[in-house]
């Protein structure tokens, strides 16, 4: 990590209040545990750290309180993060990572040392990528540079990959947006995201704060950037969906009533050279998730009927193959026609993708995709008789979960099929050191103390209330999962408590 200013200083150490150190990929990987000889004394290694692919069974055993920055509460844009063995928290002041089982210092990278002169507007989600053998946590910051001496403001994004284990970064791309764009443009939201897991790249979608967006394409561009070369590419006009080898698949049009320009473009992320375009004639067209192998649109458009006064909408999903540019088709909603519908997919980092309607006005249908083909293979909506439509949190490896009716749920991605799942009452954890019925790596240690995680630097299980946010993991692996939960309405001085999980089955 860099060296903080005296006020980048007091943000880490509030920060720091968060979560716990972090872990490697191999559960035993870096242990400073001394070599055995004669009389020597040695440290035992701690135990393994449990890990179910994919995890059927989740209970809390951290909880750590965020706390509101110089009164500013950050709400609305706190993410929750699982990156290897490390529960992460990312805000606008920076990315703070705890070991899953409380075996290493947490650790803090902000997002700026350089606060009295940089504003950070807005960040991405953590995205969980693999360079050189080590999980790498990468987060994007979208700045304000307010300038010195007569110099305008100007906008930036910065773009850090953080080794999980440690919290010291790989790499870190700055892209200035005045070359592009001309001085004083600064951007606003991260509009969407996308990443290869395998290569690190990363596409950034954002809206910048420019009165000629329209006309030179910052109302909607990507930043493209690997860390590999450390150099990123601006492509005007165009907010990403998805990554793969250095490719790039995004969405373009004005998004406004009767425009009829909605159009999926392929292009090199490194170049922005565009290989191909597909006009799909929507009045809004937007990226809205990729699997492993496709990227997906949500799409619609009104419909006019002069012999009808009913308003009538067409709308669904279309997924396009990130490699070779070839449109699968629309899949569409089985709602109806009277209004329009917007889907989130969320992909499972295998071979599943599940859609839902979303939160905002009611979850009214849900879509299974197999991403080998990117077709529909299972779905139901608000109208069947027996099943509530679920809110979907998360996804990994052939699960997906989310919540109904006030309790966690966890659904086969790649049929639908309710996953019967254990109590995630923290009472009911097994120890680290009980033995696996299943085969896992989870397995005793002998003569090892086990530590409580859940009261280790800085947690405080009893934070964790069910009652003020049904468990509902936002970020999963084999090691664990994460989500951010309510804090208590008298409590002014902490925005949300990080909830973080340890798989049981």
């Amino acid at each position: 990590m860099q060296r903080p200013t005296a006020k980048a200083v007091a943000t880490a150490a509030a920060l720091l209040i968060l979560v716990a150190g972090c872990g490697g990929k191999d559960d035993n990987k870096g242990s400073d545990a001394p070599k055995g000889g004669g009389d020597t004394p040695t440290t035992p290694a701690p135990p393994p750290v449990a890990s179910f692919d994919p995890p059927k069974g989740l209970t809390p055993v951290a909880a750590y309180g965020v706390p509101i920055e110089n009164g500013k509460s950050e709400d609305s844009t706190l993410s929750a993060g699982m990156v290897g063995q490390t529960a992460l928290v990312a805000g606008k002041s920076g990315l703070t990572g705890r070991h899953i089982a409380g075996q290493r210092d947490p650790w803090t990278v902000l997002a700026t040392e350089k606060t009295d002169t940089i504003t950070v507007a807005d960040h991405s989600e953590v995205m969980p990528v693999e360079l050189d053998g080590k999980d790498v946590a990468v987060i994007a910051y979208s700045q304000i540079d307010k300038g010195n001496g007569t110099q305008k403001a100007k906008g930036q994004l910065v773009i850090q990959w953080i080794d999980a284990a440690d919290g010291k970064k790989v790499a870190e791309v700055t892209t200035d947006f005045t070359a592009k764009f001309g001085p004083g443009t600064t951007a606003g939201d991260v509009s969407s995201q996308a990443y290869d897991p395998a290569t690190g790249q990363v596409a950034i979608g954002l809206h910048a704060n420019s009165s000629d967006g329209g006309k030179n394409g910052s109302s909607d561009f990507t930043v493209f950037a690997d860390p590999k070369t450390q150099k990123a590419t601006i492509t005007p006009f165009i907010a990403p969906a998805a990554v793969l080898n250095g490719t790039v698949v995004g969405a373009k049009g004005r998004n406004q009533e009767g425009a009829h320009d909605g159009t999926i473009v392929v292009f090199d992320g490194a170049s922005g050279k565009v290989s191909k375009q597909i006009p799909t004639k929507m009045d809004y067209l937007t990226p809205e998730g990729s699997g492993t192998k496709h990227a997906y649109f949500n799409g619609s458009a009104y419909v006019p009927n002069p012999k009808s006064t009913v308003y009538t909408y067409n709308s669904g999903l279309y997924a396009v193959d990130i490699a070779t540019g070839a449109l699968v088709g629309q899949i569409k909603t089985t709602l109806g026609t009277e209004k329009a519908y917007t889907y989130t997919c969320l992909g499972d980092q295998a071979t599943a993708v599940v859609c839902t309607t979303g939160e905002n006005g009611g979850t009214d249908e849900i879509i299974g995709i197999d991403d080998a083909t990117g077709k529909k293979v299972w779905g139901y909506n608000k109208n069947s008789a027996s099943r509530v439509v679920p809110v979907i949190t998360g996804a990994f490896h052939g699960v997906a979960y989310g919540h109904a009716q006030e309790q966690p749920v966890m659904l086969d991605a790649k049929t639908g099929a309710d996953i019967p799942q254990p109590s995630t009452n923290p009472s009911t954890t097994p120890s680290v050191s009980s033995t696996p019925t299943d085969g896992t790596s989870e397995t005793p240690t002998t003569g090892v103390p086990t530590d409580d995680v859940g009261s280790k630097f800085g947690s405080d299980l009893s934070q964790f209330n069910p009652k003020l946010g049904t468990p509902s993991p936002t970020a999963i692996n084999e090691y664990g999962a994460t989500y951010l939960q309510n804090d208590k309405a008298d409590n002014y001085d902490i925005d949300k408590i990080l909830i973080a999980m340890k798989p049981t089955a």
